[in-house]
């Protein structure tokens, strides 16, 4: 620890020469670059055999640089230039890789990969469609409509073992967002069988761009409504047709979407004696121009037939429930009988025993109707018992002010000050007139 100061002293020009010296002499050292691309030249050699190549080995080298340090310290990666001719392709398919750095002289560069190696192939050419898939999500209310690529196919070029494995060409739109029509340029690409995009730099597309037209649609949700016409075999009758989806959320352009209601769909059930269980297939049914939105693309529809006789049922008047009827107006039924009568079948194959009038709820609406005669259809609450009705009812019915409510309205005569004169009644002469007969067409009330 003797004379500490002074050997500190020391340390500190012992440096200071030592960087005064480097400085002044510039001496050499060396630095190493990674990931140098090798340029390829004079490809036309290889095309000129109807070959194409595939890089083997030798395509990005790292590469070791020795200079002085002064010309190390500026030095990058991009000043230096990695090149394969191919027309010096040697019999093992392999040329030598040169390295240059123009920017610089007096530069030593050693590559860690002296040689690129290709594999030549023959070369092929397919012709594929070109698919759009669309990509992100429309606002409520939108669907997507006609979508159109130009050109719609395309071939591809390359190594025959890549063409081997282009399985489709496709483009990506993004729709996000979108409520109109819109047009786009993209860029086609290839995808192999497993969907994985493949490298397009090895492959040479007849068109490097497509034009794709996007038709955005408005949506509508609308009934689909299946209706028969004809009737079974004989002794047959249609218990039921049961559908399903009984909605579709439709879409198409917007004059196209204003005229449509529903999707109406008849089935010819004449002759049948037996259930039917099938699909019907949409597009049988929507008019042009007009698509479904989503995956549906059927209805699924069952029809049940059964081969029950139709029973007779008398159902009385008095069991009919009057509803809606004014509370200042009363009812009374113009009818011959003091029944209705029903034609009923039981919905099950199986059910044998007798329909009673009890099984129904009829009732008839007085909803809004005016004093005088009225024709009203019996209406009947959903029936329990698995019972359909197979013939509309009628009954003639007669509405009219309550006598009281006349009576009420019905106003007492003023007396008057000056007694009036008593006509005398002339005696007629002629037998005075026979009284009409009185109706005898029964009123029950």
């Amino acid at each position: 620890m003797n004379n500490f100061a002074l050997k500190i002293l020391a340390v500190a020009v012992a440096i200071l020469v030592w960087v005064v010296v480097v400085n002044l002499e510039d001496p050499y050292a060396s630095k190493n670059f990674r990931n140098i691309t090798v340029n390829i030249i004079n490809e036309e050699a290889i095309v000129s055999l109807d070959k194409v190549y595939e890089v083997q080995s030798g395509g990005v080298i790292n590469v070791k640089a020795s200079a002085r340090q002064s010309v190390l310290a500026k030095l990058n990666a991009s000043d230096i230039v990695a090149e394969a001719d191919l027309s010096s392709l040697s019999l093992t398919n392999a040329v030598s890789i040169k390295l240059s750095c123009p920017k610089y002289e007096n530069i030593n560069l050693q590559p860690d990969i002296e040689m690129l190696k290709i594999t030549l192939e023959d070369e092929a050419t397919a012709q594929f469609k070109v698919d759009v898939n669309t990509v992100g999500t429309l606002p409520d209310g939108f669907a997507l409509g006609d979508v159109i690529v130009r050109p719609n196919l395309i071939k591809v070029s390359g190594a025959q073992t890549l063409i081997d494995r282009v399985s489709e060409v496709r483009v990506e739109v993004d729709v996000s967002n979108m409520t109109e029509d819109f047009r786009k340029r993209v860029e086609p690409k290839a995808y192999d069988a497993n969907g994985k995009l493949m490298d397009s730099t090895r492959l040479t597309f007849s068109s490097t761009e497509v034009r794709v037209s996007v038709g955005i649609n408005e949506t509508k949700e609308v009934p689909v409504n299946i209706k028969t016409t004809g009737e079974p075999s004989v002794g047959y009758h249609l218990i039921s047709v049961e559908y399903e989806p009984k909605l579709l959320q439709i879409t198409g352009k917007e004059a196209i979407l204003s005229k449509i209601s529903e999707i109406p769909i008849l089935l010819d059930i004449s002759g049948r004696s037996s259930d039917l269980e099938t699909e019907l297939l949409l597009t049988d049914y929507l008019p042009e121009g007009v698509a479904v939105v989503g995956e549906v693309n059927s209805i699924n529809l069952k029809l049940s037939i059964s081969k029950q006789e139709p029973q007779k049922v008398q159902i009385p008047l008095s069991d009919i429930e009057i509803r809606n009827l004014d509370e200042d107006m009363e009812l009374e039924y113009r009818m011959d009988a003091a029944y209705v009568e029903i034609s009923a079948i039981y919905l099950s194959n199986d059910e044998k025993r007798m329909i009673q009038s009890t099984d129904f709820i009829p009732y008839i609406d007085c909803q809004n109707l005016k004093e005088g005669d009225h024709e009203l259809v019996v209406k009947f609450e959903e029936s329990p018992n698995n019972i359909q009705i197979l013939s509309d009812v009628t009954i003639k019915v007669r509405i009219k002010i309550k006598e009281e409510e006349k009576i009420s309205v019905t106003k007492k005569p003023m007396a008057s000050s000056t007694p009036k004169p008593i006509e005398q009644t002339p005696e007629p002469d002629s037998e005075p007139e026979e009284e009409p007969e009185e109706s005898t067409e029964p009123v029950v009330q």
